[in-house]
């Protein structure tokens, strides 16, 4: 599934970008989440049995679709539509859905915050898809040439994780820097204004931004490559992976889903037209950027994925924005042998 894929025409492409992010907002006093489910999945969904998908601007159900992954499904689906990780782990509070649809930095936070989130499906995009541009009157070239600048991003999505990383993979700490937060339509304005030095953007508002001001100044800076981790992930509360019912049916739902995505590699123009242009709405080229962006998916093995999420919640750590968190329990590894299997069906 789609990393900065998941896009919202409504309010047009600034949005799209607001969207993509998926990130979590804190949650406090919640209880520690419980151990990994150890009992085999059940293969049996129950006939009448419907699953509650929290869906993101109809991507996942779109995706489904248009690799024909929808077919003679053994169950029901109430699809309900989001913007962004906190409204998919409010419906995971609130007990109203059993699976979602985010990126990494939703799982860090919620299960810093003692959320209970499994991960039951996970999808490898690119993670050079968060880039850092200047203003157009900026001289910096370097991450490190941004020490006592400012710096947009977005306070719990994967601008967050992106920019500290930079920072420190620059050899500069938070504090060197003046980080000033702002929700995703609002960075390029920003830029564009001299508001702020540097700012975090994803396709298409790279394109977007680069096309109305590179010939002002304007330019992506040398050091922001391999940001993020690059994961998308199919998420469940730890209740409906404990039940028997739910977990048979996210079971199908994750292999359809992994069948789904690698469709997608392989008909990447029939995907823009199918989810861009008639879906969201929204001009072709701006689905062949922001697909270009996320490169070609891949299937990881869920140790693969943890050892790249435990680097999101470790730099999130170290700059004291979360306490030191093992993520390793937030993987059911129950669908590790599901996605494998689909993946080589």
């Amino acid at each position: 599934m789609p990393t900065y894929r998941q896009t919202a025409a409504a309010l047009g492409t600034a949005v799209l970008a607001a969207a993509v992010l998926s990130g979590c907002s804190s949650t406090t006093g919640r209880a520690a989440p419980a151990g990994p489910v150890d009992k085999p999945l059940s293969t049996a969904v129950p006939a009448g049995f419907t699953l509650r998908v929290a869906d993101q601007n109809d991507l996942l159900r779109t995706t489904l679709a248009a690799a024909g992954q929808d077919k003679d499904l053994p169950y029901g689906i109430s699809w309900s539509s989001f913007q962004g990780g906190p409204a998919v782990l409010e419906a995971f509070r609130a007990g109203a859905a059993d699976v979602g649809f985010v990126s990494d930095a939703p799982v860090v936070f919620a299960r810093a915050h003692g959320q209970d989130a499994r991960v039951v499906g996970v999808v490898q995009n690119s993670p050079d898809a968060v880039h850092l541009w200047t203003s157009p009157g900026s001289t910096a070239r370097t991450v490190a040439d941004l020490k006592g600048k400012k710096i947009a991003y977005t306070e719990g999505t994967t601008f967050q994780p992106a920019v500290l990383n930079a920072l420190e993979n620059a050899g500069l700490k938070p504090g060197d820097v003046t980080l000033v937060k702002l929700n995703p339509p609002e960075i390029p304005a920003a830029l564009a204004a001299g508001q702020v030095d540097a700012g975090t953007l994803t396709e298409p508002l790279v394109s977007k931004y680069a096309t109305g001001y590179q010939d002002r100044g304007a330019h992506e800076l040398d050091g922001d490559k391999g940001l993020t981790s690059g994961l998308q992930l199919l998420i469940a509360p730890g209740k409906a992976v404990a039940d028997d019912a739910t977990a048979a049916a996210l079971a199908d739902l994750a292999a359809r889903f992994t069948r789904a995505e690698l469709w997608i590699t392989q008909h990447k123009d029939a995907w823009v037209q199918s989810y861009y242009v008639d879906s969201q709405k929204l001009p072709a080229e701006v689905g062949r950027a922001v697909v270009a962006n996320n490169g070609t998916a891949t299937i990881p093995d869920q140790a693969t994925a943890a050892a790249r999420l435990q680097k999101i919640a470790d730099v999130l750590t170290g700059a004291g924005v979360i306490g030191g968190l093992d993520v390793s329990a937030v993987f059911d590894r129950r669908f590790d042998a599901v996605q494998a299997a689909a993946a080589r069906g």
